[in-house]
């Protein structure tokens, strides 16, 4: 399914002052937001994939129970799957996937999940989770934002200076990932100009994408994640991507609400709440 396809099929929410978000019943995806001049503020890859078991390149894919690798598939399973659409209003959606065969074959909890999203001068995305069966799990989760830029070099972000962070890219002398190893972060903006995959532990309740379209800026504020993750492929590994073209690593970058370094831990019946929310200044 192309680009073109995918927010064709999405579900629309408009708001009286112009602004637009679409959302996409297959992994409960936000593939496009604009804003109330009409700019679009999410990067979706043109030769993105989709349809059952594929994740869409773009937008503000939902993590969970696993981000990263791991046990489970990478990131998870629930941005591979198609969700229930249980509120549809002009300007909110609300989502809802919970466990099944399927899902219990590969990590055997019981939850549901329910994602909604609301327009108006901001764009907020709410995930909730729910443990609705009788064992204990622990999960980790994210909101993994592809926020679109007129040019990566040009652009910078603001907000975590000075938090501590694991670079993923950072390799022992064997070639594995030293998944260790922590560095602080000096300077108050951080300009991406190569690989860059960091989770940043803790750290401010918001982080802004400088000059990113038009001169404007993108503000991210989340709550109940507590951590942040940076990522842009750059160059070399965007051109291994069989799932966007070569050059688009300089279009975007992905600041993301998420819970990484401890899980969150559900007691049978206990609830958790994230929350992103996402303006233009």
């Amino acid at each position: 399914m192309s680009a073109e396809a995918v927010l064709d099929a999405a579900v629309l929410l408009e708001h009286p002052s112009g602004s637009t978000v679409r959302i996409t019943r297959h992994g409960a995806q936000v593939v496009s937001w604009t804003d109330a001049a009409g700019r679009e503020r999410l990067y979706l890859s043109r030769d993105t994939r989709s349809g059952a078991d594929a994740s869409i390149r773009g937008g503000v894919p939902v993590i969970f129970p696993q981000f990263g690798t791991g046990p489970l598939p990478k990131h998870g399973f629930v941005r591979t799957r198609d969700w229930s659409l249980v509120a549809h209003l002009p300007t909110s959606a609300t989502f809802r996937i919970a466990d099944d065969d399927v899902s219990r074959a590969l990590w055997p909890y019981r939850w549901t999940v329910e994602l909604h999203v609301e327009l108006s001068d901001a764009l907020v995305v709410r995930m909730h989770v729910r443990n609705t069966g009788d064992a204990q799990f622990a999960f980790t989760a994210a909101l993994h934002n592809y926020f679109l830029v007129d040019d990566i070099a040009s652009s910078a972000i603001r907000g975590l200076g000075g938090v501590a962070y694991r670079d993923k890219t950072v390799a022992t002398t064997g070639g594995s990932t030293a998944s260790d190893a922590t560095e602080v972060q000096r300077d108050a903006e951080l300009v991406i100009a190569r690989e860059t995959d960091r989770v940043y532990v803790g750290g401010p309740r918001s982080v802004s994408i400088e000059q990113a379209i038009d001169m404007s800026s993108t503000r991210v504020a989340a709550e109940g994640f507590g951590d942040w993750v940076v990522w842009n492929p750059w160059r070399d590994a965007a051109a291994a991507l069989g799932d966007m073209p070569p050059d688009d690593y300089r279009r975007f970058v992905c600041v993301e609400a998420a819970r990484v370094e401890s899980p969150i831990v559900l007691a049978p019946g206990a609830e958790w709440t994230g929350a992103e929310t996402m303006t233009v200044t």
